[in-house]
């Protein structure tokens, strides 16, 4: 298991527990190495600031815990305590030392023999566990198993779910161990953790998911339609694995049935001298399904199997998900019933997931997503040799704070602003009120969770009822704070920006691309010197491509502000991270600039890279030619920039002018009516009661001196913050 040092931003004590160090992160937490008051090693568990701003997240949590306490201690990792009803809600179990089943494969190769049968029965253990107390874990994967010095142990019960609870069609899990059933959206039991299990164990066995690898979609469609490959696996344990990785869910051995077949000499045999399961789920009549996924005759679903949901077509009850349309015209046809038949709903199936950022995780819930997606398609291309028009001819690109006309703009109220209205309105009703203001103003929607289509989608939705334009902000680039990226995790990247992309389709938006993207780059001075611009530009690039094949998506990247880092080394870098292909830049998200300087800034760097991109100069010479038709536009955030810019009236060895700077209000709202040419729109980008992080302005302490309070974690909402925004509004609300 990998420790990692504190950050700044990271709490040194939760509850009577210290924090140590990190031990990882997830969609929905950090894990941190704890210590009880007794000296005893725990992890604790803390939940994103982030998710304190859904209506919902406390009831989730506290549904966590109260499974997680249900299951037996047998090979799992039991809840010690918890605090769901604190201002900080966190999660404490028995810290497990051992590296994960995943880095000991890695390291030392698969595992053999006594050792692997081991495991298998370990796991199989932990699944009876689980289960017995009402549990499906939903996510078991080679990260999630730790190899203590006392046995295997599974872990990490954040996506649990209680089996008589309220059920969605929620994908959730990993992409090479989800089972069948995940993928398709069905209703999810403990059979599919059986899947996982023998997914994990084959893992174990060869170093390799027994699916392949791969793009996602790919590694989908095999899980649905082929056979597992199990190379390392050998005798009844291979069979038993075979069994439990079946397509029907009904034909899989359960968690006892594992144990039973594990604990005999001959696990070929159950304890009462019958076989396992049909490894291959084979049946026989007409339509039937068998082992591979594929099916005869007429391409039924075999009795007793959950209806594979074709996502070609829009269900009877709901929309069908993003990127499910039908073929459009001119592509190859598709084979016709039987086995061609269920081929298509699983290539449809495949193509229509969204791919997660933050490592590993897919979510996607098709029963959230609004009704627009039935509307919607991808944007098409056509070809250059096309001259009739049609139906079927792409829409012409428009970006939508260009168009003609009053342009207004959507966004749900702000959520952190709307909550504390509701809890200010009885006690504080002007607070409440000015609450309320703030949270109706149109705001940038961040996207930077692994479960975004679904909130992409209803936005656009509702959007498209009010006859609004939505800004989403996505803030989720590996590395974007000046830290190198591996491919990997860049890949992922990039499908979920495609998934963003094909759920926005022809809909009118408008995106914000990584602050801080741009101005942090490994490779520079300011960062690690070391590292690579190369990969970041390519990035950035590639994903303005992906959204800007869609004809109403406006995008925007990150100009940074006035004299940081400078305006040639703006111009160049937003050159070489594509801004040819996106709509221009944005400016002032991280400072409180005057419109008014922000404007003049962005026309000299609209100017400079205009110049640059004309010369191959790499500076910004003052008689440089400059032609007005090359200048990108931008747009400025003006979420905190009502009395412009603070100037510390006391001396600090670092004054920290962006951080948490008192007596600043909320500035100019949301328009398309600038004023000026090259000003798209101003907009409200950051969050106007966020806080910046804690602001020790190069003091000692924890407190900021200026404000004489400890300031929240960056990113966390701060109520008096902004209230003082909201009442120093300029114009006011």
């Amino acid at each position: 298991m990998t420790l990692e040092a504190l950050r700044d931003g990271d709490p040194r004590q939760v509850g009577p527990y210290t924090l140590l160090v990190r031990l990882g992160e997830g969609g929905m937490g950090v894990v941190y190495l704890g210590q009880a008051p007794d000296g005893t090693r725990v992890a604790v568990k803390l939940i994103h600031a982030r998710m304190d701003a859904q209506a919902d997240f406390r009831r989730r949590f506290a549904r966590e815990v109260a499974a997680a306490k249900r299951v037996a201690r047998f090979c799992t990792a039991p809840v010690l305590d918890a605090d769901v009803e604190g201002d900080v809600a966190y999660l404490v179990t028995e810290y497990v030392e051992g590296p994960s089943l995943g880095d000991a494969v890695r390291e030392s190769g698969p595992l053999k023999g006594s050792a692997l049968d081991g495991l298998a029965a370990a796991m199989a253990m932990a699944l009876r566990a689980i289960h017995g107390a009402g549990v499906v874990h939903r996510d078991l994967k080679p990260s999630n198993v730790l190899l203590s010095q006392v046995g295997p142990k599974v872990i990490d019960f954040g996506i649990a779910q209680l089996m008589d609870a309220e059920m969605s069609s929620a994908i959730v899990g990993t992409p090479s161990y989800m089972s069948p059933e995940q993928v398709s959206g069905a209703t999810i039991g403990p059979a599919s953790d059986i899947f996982s299990w023998g997914c994990t164990v084959a893992y174990a066995a060869s170093g390799r998911p027994p699916f392949g690898s791969g793009s996602v979609p790919t590694i989908l469609l095999r899980i649905l339609n082929e056979a597992p490959e199990l190379d390392g696996l050998s005798g009844p344990l291979r069979d038993l694995v075979l069994a439990s990785l079946t397509k029907n869910p009904h034909q899989r051995p359960t968690a006892q049935d594992l144990m039973d077949h594990l604990s005999v000499a001959d696990p070929g045999l159950a304890p009462g001298g019958t076989p396992p399961p049909d490894p291959t789920g084979t049946s026989t009549g007409t339509g039937t399904s068998t082992g591979t996924g594929t099916s005869t005759g007429t391409g039924t679903d075999a009795p007793g199997q959950p209806a594979r949901a074709d996502l070609t077509t829009a269900p009877a009850d709901g929309p069908r998900p993003p990127g499910a349309a039908t073929a459009p015209p001119g592509s190859p046809s598709l084979p016709g019933p039987g086995v061609a038949g269920n081929r298509r709903r699983v290539l449809a199936a495949a193509a229509a997931v969204a791919v997660a950022v933050g490592g590993v995780s897919v979510a996607v819930a098709w029963r959230t997503l609004g009704t627009s997606s039935s509307a919607r398609t991808p944007a098409q291309t056509t070809t250059t040799t096309q001259t009739t028009h049609s139906t079927t001819q792409a829409a012409k690109p428009q970006n939508p704070l260009r168009a003609p006309g009053k342009i207004t703009f959507y966004s749900p109220p702000e959520p952190a602003a709307n909550r504390q209205a509701e809890q200010w309105k009885k006690d504080r009703p002007k607070d409440a009120e000015l609450m309320r203001k703030l949270a109706a103003v149109p705001h940038a929607i961040r996207l930077n969770a692994p479960e975004v289509r679904p909130e992409v989608d209803a936005t656009i939705t509702e959007a498209r009822k009010e006859g609004g334009v939505p800004v989403f902000l996505i803030n989720s680039l590996p590395g974007s704070e000046c830290r190198p990226a591996t491919a990997a995790e860049l890949a992922t990247y990039q499908e979920w920006i495609k998934g963003i992309a094909s759920t926005i389709g022809e809909a009118k938006a408008v995106v914000i691309l990584e602050p801080g993207a741009t101005v942090k780059v490994p490779g520079v001075k300011e960062c690690d010197p070391q590292g690579s611009v190369d990969p970041r530009y390519r990035d950035l690039s590639q994903a303005v491509q992906t959204l800007k094949a869609n004809p109403n998506t406006a995008v925007y990247l990150d100009g940074s502000q006035d004299l940081y880092p400078g305006t040639a080394i703006m111009a160049e870098r937003l050159i070489r991270a594509g801004i040819d292909r996106a709509d221009g830049f944005f400016l002032n998200t991280a400072a409180y600039h005057p419109t008014e300087k922000s404007v003049a800034y962005g026309k000299a760097l609209s100017a400079c890279i205009s110049v640059q991109r004309a010369t191959g100069a790499k500076d910004c010479p003052a008689d440089g030619k400059v032609d007005p038709a090359t200048m990108p536009h931008f747009v400025v955030d003006t979420a905190r920039n009502g009395q412009g810019s603070w100037t510390p009236t006391k001396k600090y060895p670092d004054p920290q002018t962006w951080c948490n700077p008192p007596g600043r209000g909320v500035g100019e709202r949301p328009t398309t009516d600038t004023g000026e040419e090259l000003v798209d729109a101003y907009l409200w980008i950051a969050r106007a009661g966020s806080s910046s992080g804690r602001c020790r302005r190069g003091e000692d302490g924890e407190k900021d001196p200026e404000r004489g309070v400890v300031s929240p974690e960056a990113g966390q909402w701060w109520p008096e913050l902004a209230l003082e925004r909201a009442q120093k509004a300029n114009p006011p609300l």
